[in-house]
């Protein structure tokens, strides 16, 4: 009889926690949070850089199988 009360308490100890690790926590209030950053006018940059880069990259590849 001992054994299945210790089996019942960890049985409800568990499933409690389970419970716990998965419920949602309260949404804070709207006002606190950061205005979202603007990503968009930096992807130009980005798209211009990433074109120079891989000019620089398969310049060199060239160069390099060329020598072989």
């Amino acid at each position: 009889m001992k054994s299945n009360l210790f089996k019942l308490y960890a049985t409800l100890i568990m499933a409690f926690i389970s419970f716990l690790s998965n419920a949602q926590p309260v949404d804070p209030p709207v006002d606190s949070d950061p205005p979202p950053a603007p990503i968009n006018t930096k992807l130009v940059w980005l798209a211009v850089a990433g074109i120079i880069f891989a000019y620089f990259y398969f310049r060199k590849q060239a160069k390099t199988s060329s020598q072989n």
